[in-house]
Protein backbone atom coordinates (compact mmCIF):
# COMPACT_ATOMS: atom_id res chain seq x y z
CA UNK A 1 0.00 0.00 0.00
CA UNK A 2 0.93 3.45 -0.69
CA UNK A 3 1.51 6.56 1.75
CA UNK A 4 -1.06 8.18 -0.11
CA UNK A 5 -3.62 5.25 -0.40
CA UNK A 6 -6.99 5.89 1.59
CA UNK A 7 -8.45 2.71 3.36
CA UNK A 8 -12.29 2.80 2.81
CA UNK A 9 -14.33 1.73 5.70
CA UNK A 10 -18.20 1.69 6.69
CA UNK A 11 -17.86 4.84 9.16
CA UNK A 12 -15.80 6.77 6.65
CA UNK A 13 -18.29 6.32 4.11
CA UNK A 14 -20.96 7.30 6.49
CA UNK A 15 -18.96 10.76 7.53
CA UNK A 16 -18.57 11.23 3.81
CA UNK A 17 -22.35 10.64 2.28
CA UNK A 18 -24.55 10.00 5.40
CA UNK A 19 -25.58 6.27 4.47
CA UNK A 20 -25.16 3.51 6.85
CA UNK A 21 -27.53 1.04 5.23
CA UNK A 22 -28.42 0.48 1.65
CA UNK A 23 -30.12 -2.08 -0.60
CA UNK A 24 -29.12 -4.17 -3.90
CA UNK A 25 -31.55 -5.68 -5.90
CA UNK A 26 -31.37 -9.13 -7.03
CA UNK A 27 -29.44 -9.69 -10.10
CA UNK A 28 -32.45 -10.23 -12.17
CA UNK A 29 -34.65 -7.66 -10.44
CA UNK A 30 -35.59 -4.60 -13.03
CA UNK A 31 -36.70 -1.54 -12.61
CA UNK A 32 -39.77 -2.10 -13.36
CA UNK A 33 -40.18 -5.42 -11.36
CA UNK A 34 -39.62 -3.15 -8.36
CA UNK A 35 -42.39 -0.69 -9.28
CA UNK A 36 -44.50 -3.73 -9.81
CA UNK A 37 -44.06 -4.76 -6.24
CA UNK A 38 -44.24 -0.69 -4.86
CA UNK A 39 -47.53 -0.56 -6.98
CA UNK A 40 -48.72 -4.19 -5.30
CA UNK A 41 -48.28 -2.90 -2.08
CA UNK A 42 -49.68 0.60 -2.20
CA UNK A 43 -53.03 -1.30 -3.58
CA UNK A 44 -52.96 -3.64 -0.82
CA UNK A 45 -51.64 -1.09 2.23
CA UNK A 46 -53.97 1.56 0.31
CA UNK A 47 -57.33 -0.58 -0.50
CA UNK A 48 -57.12 0.55 -4.03
CA UNK A 49 -59.34 -0.48 -6.57
CA UNK A 50 -56.58 -1.25 -9.33
CA UNK A 51 -59.32 -0.95 -12.14
CA UNK A 52 -59.80 2.94 -10.91
CA UNK A 53 -56.36 3.40 -12.63
CA UNK A 54 -56.64 5.25 -15.24
CA UNK A 55 -53.45 7.00 -16.41
CA UNK A 56 -49.82 5.00 -15.44
CA UNK A 57 -46.87 7.12 -15.42
CA UNK A 58 -43.25 5.13 -14.95
CA UNK A 59 -40.24 7.31 -13.99
CA UNK A 60 -36.56 5.92 -14.02
CA UNK A 61 -33.49 5.95 -15.75
CA UNK A 62 -33.35 2.53 -16.04
CA UNK A 63 -36.31 1.37 -18.32
CA UNK A 64 -36.88 -2.27 -19.93
CA UNK A 65 -36.34 -1.59 -22.96
CA UNK A 66 -35.71 1.17 -25.65
CA UNK A 67 -39.34 -0.60 -26.93
CA UNK A 68 -41.57 -0.71 -26.17
CA UNK A 69 -42.31 1.65 -23.19
CA UNK A 70 -41.83 0.08 -20.10
CA UNK A 71 -45.38 1.65 -18.88
CA UNK A 72 -47.39 -0.58 -21.27
CA UNK A 73 -45.43 -3.84 -20.19
CA UNK A 74 -46.57 -2.78 -16.51
CA UNK A 75 -50.13 -1.89 -17.59
CA UNK A 76 -50.26 -6.34 -18.24
CA UNK A 77 -48.55 -6.89 -15.07
CA UNK A 78 -50.68 -5.21 -12.50
CA UNK A 79 -53.56 -5.94 -14.42
CA UNK A 80 -54.67 -2.40 -15.05
CA UNK A 81 -57.45 -1.35 -17.47
CA UNK A 82 -56.28 -1.65 -21.00
CA UNK A 83 -58.41 1.80 -21.28
CA UNK A 84 -54.91 2.82 -19.08
CA UNK A 85 -52.88 5.60 -20.27
CA UNK A 86 -49.09 4.49 -19.89
CA UNK A 87 -46.18 6.64 -20.56
CA UNK A 88 -42.72 6.53 -19.21
CA UNK A 89 -40.88 9.49 -18.10
CA UNK A 90 -37.03 9.15 -18.62
CA UNK A 91 -35.94 11.02 -15.24
CA UNK A 92 -33.99 11.13 -11.98
CA UNK A 93 -33.31 13.18 -9.42
CA UNK A 94 -35.99 15.28 -10.33
CA UNK A 95 -38.50 12.45 -11.81
CA UNK A 96 -41.30 12.50 -8.87
CA UNK A 97 -41.71 15.80 -8.95
CA UNK A 98 -42.48 15.44 -12.46
CA UNK A 99 -44.49 12.90 -12.35
CA UNK A 100 -46.52 15.10 -9.51
CA UNK A 101 -46.65 17.73 -12.40
CA UNK A 102 -48.07 15.30 -15.04
CA UNK A 103 -50.18 13.97 -12.89
CA UNK A 104 -51.53 17.38 -11.83
CA UNK A 105 -52.12 18.28 -15.31
CA UNK A 106 -54.35 15.28 -16.91
CA UNK A 107 -56.85 15.01 -13.84
CA UNK A 108 -57.05 19.06 -13.89
CA UNK A 109 -57.39 18.68 -17.99
CA UNK A 110 -60.33 16.83 -17.10
CA UNK A 111 -58.79 14.12 -18.93
CA UNK A 112 -58.83 11.17 -16.19
CA UNK A 113 -59.77 10.98 -12.33
CA UNK A 114 -57.04 8.92 -11.01
CA UNK A 115 -53.08 8.26 -12.14
CA UNK A 116 -50.94 6.21 -10.84
CA UNK A 117 -47.24 7.36 -10.71
CA UNK A 118 -44.57 4.69 -10.05
CA UNK A 119 -40.58 5.52 -9.60
CA UNK A 120 -37.96 3.30 -9.21
CA UNK A 121 -34.29 2.55 -10.34
CA UNK A 122 -31.87 0.25 -9.94
CA UNK A 123 -28.23 2.39 -10.02
CA UNK A 124 -26.05 -0.46 -8.35
CA UNK A 125 -26.43 -2.34 -11.52
CA UNK A 126 -24.24 0.38 -13.06
CA UNK A 127 -21.76 1.01 -10.72
CA UNK A 128 -18.19 -0.73 -10.54
CA UNK A 129 -17.04 -2.30 -7.69
CA UNK A 130 -13.80 -0.08 -7.11
CA UNK A 131 -16.01 2.82 -6.60
CA UNK A 132 -16.84 2.94 -3.10
CA UNK A 133 -17.31 6.76 -3.07
CA UNK A 134 -20.71 6.25 -5.63
CA UNK A 135 -21.72 2.75 -4.40
CA UNK A 136 -21.49 3.96 -0.59
CA UNK A 137 -24.33 6.16 -1.53
CA UNK A 138 -26.89 4.37 -4.13
CA UNK A 139 -29.43 2.01 -3.88
CA UNK A 140 -32.31 0.21 -6.05
CA UNK A 141 -35.77 1.04 -4.62
CA UNK A 142 -39.17 1.34 -6.30
CA UNK A 143 -42.19 3.87 -4.99
CA UNK A 144 -45.46 4.25 -5.77
CA UNK A 145 -48.00 7.23 -5.77
CA UNK A 146 -51.90 7.41 -5.42
CA UNK A 147 -53.65 10.60 -7.24
CA UNK A 148 -57.11 11.12 -7.79
CA UNK A 149 -59.17 14.13 -8.06
CA UNK A 150 -61.34 12.75 -4.95
CA UNK A 151 -60.41 12.05 -1.49
CA UNK A 152 -59.50 8.81 -0.29
CA UNK A 153 -60.80 7.73 3.66
CA UNK A 154 -57.67 7.56 6.06
CA UNK A 155 -55.58 8.68 3.10
CA UNK A 156 -52.86 11.23 3.07
CA UNK A 157 -55.08 13.55 0.94
CA UNK A 158 -52.55 16.94 0.25
CA UNK A 159 -53.25 19.07 -2.29
CA UNK A 160 -50.47 19.70 -4.97
CA UNK A 161 -49.41 22.90 -5.44
CA UNK A 162 -47.60 25.13 -8.44
CA UNK A 163 -44.65 24.09 -9.68
CA UNK A 164 -41.08 26.00 -10.05
CA UNK A 165 -38.44 23.96 -12.39
CA UNK A 166 -35.20 23.89 -13.58
CA UNK A 167 -32.65 22.49 -16.07
CA UNK A 168 -29.12 23.18 -16.99
CA UNK A 169 -27.90 20.64 -20.03
CA UNK A 170 -23.96 22.27 -19.14
CA UNK A 171 -23.87 19.38 -16.22
CA UNK A 172 -24.72 16.58 -18.39
CA UNK A 173 -21.02 14.75 -18.06
CA UNK A 174 -21.15 15.67 -13.89
CA UNK A 175 -23.25 11.87 -13.32
CA UNK A 176 -24.06 10.00 -16.19
CA UNK A 177 -23.76 6.56 -17.45
CA UNK A 178 -20.74 5.90 -19.84
CA UNK A 179 -21.82 3.47 -22.85
CA UNK A 180 -25.25 2.89 -21.96
CA UNK A 181 -27.08 4.89 -25.09
CA UNK A 182 -27.23 5.33 -28.80
CA UNK A 183 -24.64 8.00 -28.69
CA UNK A 184 -22.17 5.76 -27.32
CA UNK A 185 -23.04 2.04 -26.53
CA UNK A 186 -21.11 -0.66 -25.23
CA UNK A 187 -19.22 -3.25 -27.10
CA UNK A 188 -17.44 -6.28 -26.94
CA UNK A 189 -14.05 -4.15 -26.54
CA UNK A 190 -15.57 -2.24 -23.89
CA UNK A 191 -17.61 -5.07 -21.53
CA UNK A 192 -14.52 -7.58 -22.11
CA UNK A 193 -12.43 -5.29 -19.29
CA UNK A 194 -15.45 -6.58 -16.77
CA UNK A 195 -15.81 -10.25 -17.29
CA UNK A 196 -14.36 -10.53 -13.55
CA UNK A 197 -17.71 -8.61 -12.41
CA UNK A 198 -21.03 -10.27 -10.39
CA UNK A 199 -23.64 -11.40 -13.49
CA UNK A 200 -25.16 -8.65 -15.55
CA UNK A 201 -22.90 -5.99 -13.32
CA UNK A 202 -22.17 -2.94 -15.78
CA UNK A 203 -23.85 -4.29 -18.96
CA UNK A 204 -26.41 -0.88 -19.25
CA UNK A 205 -23.01 1.18 -18.83
CA UNK A 206 -21.23 2.65 -15.69
CA UNK A 207 -22.10 5.20 -13.57
CA UNK A 208 -19.80 8.35 -12.82
CA UNK A 209 -19.54 11.11 -10.78
CA UNK A 210 -17.88 14.69 -10.28
CA UNK A 211 -18.78 14.84 -6.55
CA UNK A 212 -17.57 18.36 -6.40
CA UNK A 213 -19.66 19.83 -9.27
CA UNK A 214 -22.75 17.76 -8.24
CA UNK A 215 -22.06 20.09 -4.82
CA UNK A 216 -21.59 22.84 -6.18
CA UNK A 217 -24.78 22.49 -8.39
CA UNK A 218 -26.95 21.70 -5.33
CA UNK A 219 -25.26 24.81 -3.14
CA UNK A 220 -26.18 26.95 -6.12
CA UNK A 221 -29.49 26.16 -7.42
CA UNK A 222 -31.31 24.31 -3.98
CA UNK A 223 -31.77 27.60 -2.10
CA UNK A 224 -32.99 29.30 -5.21
CA UNK A 225 -35.61 26.72 -6.12
CA UNK A 226 -36.71 27.02 -2.69
CA UNK A 227 -36.93 30.93 -2.56
CA UNK A 228 -39.03 30.48 -5.70
CA UNK A 229 -41.15 28.13 -5.15
CA UNK A 230 -42.10 30.04 -1.69
CA UNK A 231 -42.70 32.92 -3.51
CA UNK A 232 -44.86 31.46 -6.21
CA UNK A 233 -47.23 30.46 -3.57
CA UNK A 234 -46.41 33.79 -1.46
CA UNK A 235 -45.62 31.61 1.51
CA UNK A 236 -42.64 32.50 3.90
CA UNK A 237 -39.94 29.59 5.02
CA UNK A 238 -41.37 29.46 8.32
CA UNK A 239 -44.94 29.02 7.26
CA UNK A 240 -43.54 25.53 5.67
CA UNK A 241 -43.89 22.41 8.20
CA UNK A 242 -41.61 20.11 6.59
CA UNK A 243 -39.09 20.38 3.71
CA UNK A 244 -38.02 17.10 2.11
CA UNK A 245 -35.43 17.28 -0.52
CA UNK A 246 -34.16 14.76 -2.42
CA UNK A 247 -32.05 12.57 -0.56
CA UNK A 248 -28.69 12.80 -2.69
CA UNK A 249 -26.46 12.83 0.53
CA UNK A 250 -26.31 13.00 3.95
CA UNK A 251 -23.94 15.40 4.43
CA UNK A 252 -24.93 17.73 1.64
CA UNK A 253 -28.27 17.82 2.69
CA UNK A 254 -27.26 19.20 6.27
CA UNK A 255 -25.22 21.66 4.65
CA UNK A 256 -28.39 22.73 3.19
CA UNK A 257 -30.25 22.95 5.88
CA UNK A 258 -27.89 24.97 8.10
CA UNK A 259 -27.21 27.24 4.57
CA UNK A 260 -30.67 28.08 4.62
CA UNK A 261 -31.58 28.17 8.41
CA UNK A 262 -34.01 25.52 8.20
CA UNK A 263 -34.77 23.87 11.92
CA UNK A 264 -33.44 20.71 12.48
CA UNK A 265 -37.12 19.25 12.92
CA UNK A 266 -38.90 20.81 10.11
CA UNK A 267 -35.97 19.23 7.48
CA UNK A 268 -36.45 15.69 6.97
CA UNK A 269 -33.61 12.89 6.28
CA UNK A 270 -33.66 9.63 5.67
CA UNK A 271 -30.64 8.49 3.55
CA UNK A 272 -29.37 7.16 6.18
CA UNK A 273 -30.94 3.95 6.53
CA UNK A 274 -32.02 3.69 3.16
CA UNK A 275 -29.91 5.14 0.96
CA UNK A 276 -30.27 7.36 -2.51
CA UNK A 277 -32.63 5.89 -4.19
CA UNK A 278 -32.55 7.77 -7.14
CA UNK A 279 -36.49 9.18 -8.34
CA UNK A 280 -37.68 7.41 -5.25
CA UNK A 281 -36.49 9.17 -2.14
CA UNK A 282 -38.61 11.70 -1.77
CA UNK A 283 -41.90 9.67 -1.53
CA UNK A 284 -40.17 7.04 0.49
CA UNK A 285 -39.77 9.76 2.92
CA UNK A 286 -42.99 10.75 2.84
CA UNK A 287 -44.26 7.38 3.53
CA UNK A 288 -41.93 7.09 6.93
CA UNK A 289 -43.88 10.41 8.17
CA UNK A 290 -46.70 8.99 7.19
CA UNK A 291 -46.04 5.96 9.22
CA UNK A 292 -45.01 8.50 11.82
CA UNK A 293 -48.17 9.85 12.02
CA UNK A 294 -46.16 13.22 11.37
CA UNK A 295 -48.30 14.56 9.09
CA UNK A 296 -51.31 16.71 10.17
CA UNK A 297 -54.02 18.48 8.90
CA UNK A 298 -53.11 21.94 7.70
CA UNK A 299 -49.12 21.00 7.10
CA UNK A 300 -47.36 22.19 4.21
CA UNK A 301 -44.80 19.89 2.75
CA UNK A 302 -42.45 21.86 0.56
CA UNK A 303 -40.64 19.24 -1.79
CA UNK A 304 -37.98 19.67 -3.73
CA UNK A 305 -35.93 17.30 -6.56
CA UNK A 306 -32.53 17.95 -7.66
CA UNK A 307 -29.78 16.36 -9.27
CA UNK A 308 -28.50 14.50 -13.11
CA UNK A 309 -29.20 16.36 -15.65
CA UNK A 310 -28.94 18.52 -14.44
CA UNK A 311 -32.45 19.33 -13.35
CA UNK A 312 -34.23 20.82 -10.62
CA UNK A 313 -38.06 20.96 -9.57
CA UNK A 314 -40.07 21.72 -6.06
CA UNK A 315 -43.82 21.94 -5.24
CA UNK A 316 -45.64 22.46 -2.04
CA UNK A 317 -48.20 19.81 -0.55
CA UNK A 318 -50.92 20.97 2.10
CA UNK A 319 -52.77 18.67 4.19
Amino acid sequence: MKESDTIVTAQSLFEQCGVKKRYVSHVDESSKILGNKAAENLFSEWKIDRSSIEYLIFVSDALEYKGPTTACVMQHDLQLNQTVAAIDVLHGCTGWIYGLSLARAVIEMGLVNNVLVVTADTPTKVIHPSDPDIRGIFSDAGAATFISNSKMENGINTSIGDFTFGTDGKGERSLFVNRSGTNDPSDIEWLSQYTNLPPKQLLGGRLHMDSAKIFLFAFRRVPQLVKAILAKHQLDLDEIDFFIFHQANGTMLEFLRKRMKIPKEKFIISIEHIGNTVSATIPIAMKEMVDDNRIKTGNKILVAGFGIGFSWGATILTK
